[in-house]
């Protein structure tokens, strides 16, 4: 770029110092006033160090140490980047040590005081020390960072890893030119591209807290959807038991009813006879396990377009789609030796299950069906254990009919 070589180099760096310090409070007003994660003030602090470098490096004539003090701030910030990274996705397995990061910009500053010791005129022979040093921190960066599980599904990683790679690609040029000059005095540092290095250094700056803030928006993002999940299950799921609660099953027992073959779904209401008596001589913490293996053992003999839901206390409802009674009544007798069979194992007295069932017709509506079932259920509670009432000959609108009783033992009968 001939036009940059003219440039008035101590007023670009001065103006490089004023865009660096801009991005870096930007980073901090946003760190303060807004939500941020672990590894965030790692990248803040990189963008002050590199402003500092900057800084550093405009006042090299001012004190001998500036210039090597600039050499080692500007390496830190890739590195710097990379720690905050290490924090950020703290899940992920990086393949070293965090103090290993600090290596190559240390090796690199001292490096450089070493040559500009033994000869401080020799300027291309620290521009390809400090070129040779700063590829290296940008590609072991990106080493690090694609090792990050999430890479691959986050667009703002995949860019941060192509600024690495082009960081490290933009050092090449000035390297070869600074060792074809290796030896030779140099009075103007411009011939090795100090310009166009401090303005590729403003636009990689620049990039880079742009892609800062969007990693923090994206994960600010994640956890609010993560959020809206989590509210959506208290909403819709009971927590004891796991499954759904009286709002969502109708609410999914509607939908499935619009695709289900009229007149082909099966209604279940069932619930544990006794269960209060249960409460008061056994405890609460009794009642619920005894919630928690009925819901578990209706999941496990449903099918998975099956929906079973819990009404409240010991209430329990089930929809069986393209299901007649017969088979519905199988599924209870199916859950009654599951139930019993676990209650055995665990050396607890055996549970008294009632069921109504009831065969939807077609046109009726879902609380008509529920009463039915209702009426079904109150009939079979008032029969021995592990019985079992079908309203397949009750009247949708005669809640007087008496549906015929069924048992449901152990073994068909």
């Amino acid at each position: 770029m001939p036009a940059l070589d003219h440039l008035h180099l101590p007023t670009l760096t001065l103006l490089v110092c004023l865009i660096l310090a801009t991005a870096a409070a930007i980073m901090t007003l946003v760190g303060l006033s807004q939500r941020t994660y672990q590894g965030y003030w790692w990248w803040t602090a990189a963008q002050w160090l590199n402003m500092l470098g900057a800084a550093c490096l405009y006042l090299k004539d001012a004190s001998p140490w500036a210039l090597p003090l600039s050499v080692l701030l500007s390496l830190q910030w890739p590195l710097t980047m990379l720690a905050g990274m290490r924090r950020f996705y703290a899940r992920s397995s990086f393949p070293t040590a965090d103090w290993v990061d600090m290596v190559l910009p240390l090796a690199g500053a001292s490096v450089y005081a070493m040559v500009w010791f033994h000869d401080a005129q020799n300027v291309a022979a620290r521009v390809a020390v400090f070129s040779l040093f700063n590829i290296g921190c940008y590609l072991y960066t990106t080493w690090q960072v694609q090792s990050i599980r999430d890479w691959r599904q986050s667009p703002y990683l995949k860019a941060v890893l192509l600024f690495l790679v082009l960081g490290a690609l933009i050092q090449v040029p000035r390297l070869t030119s600074a060792m074809g000059h290796w030896g030779v005095p140099v009075s103007d540092p411009n011939v090795i591209q100090q310009p166009v290095v401090l303005l590729g250094l403003v636009i990689g700056v620049m990039f880079s807290v742009y892609m800062c803030l969007l990693l923090t928006y994206e994960r600010t993002e994640q956890d609010l959807r993560e959020s809206h999940r989590q509210l959506r299950v208290l909403a819709d799921v009971d927590m004891l038991t796991q499954v759904p609660n009286r709002r969502h099953f109708n609410d999914m027992a509607e939908q499935t009813l619009k695709l289900c073959t009229p007149g082909r779904a099966a209604l279940m209401r069932f619930d544990i006879d006794h269960f209060k008596q249960l409460n008061e001589t056994r405890g609460h913490a009794a009642g619920d396990e005894a919630l928690k293996l009925v819901a578990s053992s209706a999941r496990k003999m449903l099918r998975s377009r099956d929906i079973v839901g819990r009404l409240g206390g010991d209430e329990f409802i089930a929809l069986l789609p393209d299901t007649s009674i017969d088979d519905a009544l199988h599924v209870a007798q199916r859950m009654v030796r599951h139930v019993d069979r676990e209650r055995g194992s665990q050396g607890q007295p055996l549970l008294s299950l009632s069921f109504g069932v009831v065969q939807m017709q077609a046109g009726e509506a879902l609380p008509e069906a529920i009463q039915r079932a209702d009426l079904a259920l109150a009939e079979a509670s008032q029969i021995p254990p592990h019985r079992a009432t079908p309203a397949e000959a009750a009247a949708a609108g005669d809640p007087k009919a008496c549906p015929p009783r069924r048992p449901l033992g152990l073994t068909p009968r």
